[in-house]
């Protein structure tokens, strides 16, 4: 199954997402509401799935992107 790091700030919706991942066999491996921190938590869970939200606080999605797809 998915290993899974969601990036979500708002932390009604991680627990929302998590619960309905959970139920369909998947494992939530991190959570984090800061765009300055994805980088990390993906650098160090090595996840399958990255769910992100564009509009972090910190760093937007797209430039959270532009730095995980960069060689």
């Amino acid at each position: 199954m998915p290993r899974v790091v969601i990036a979500e700030d708002h932390a009604i919706v991680r627990d929302g997402l998590r619960r309905i991942l959970e139920a369909h066999g998947s494992t939530v491996i991190g959570e984090i509401g800061d765009g300055l921190q994805v980088l990390g938590i993906v650098e160090r869970t090595k996840p399958d799935v990255l769910l992100l939200d564009l509009g972090l606080p910190g760093l937007h999605g797209l430039d959270i992107l532009r730095e995980e797809l960069e060689p």
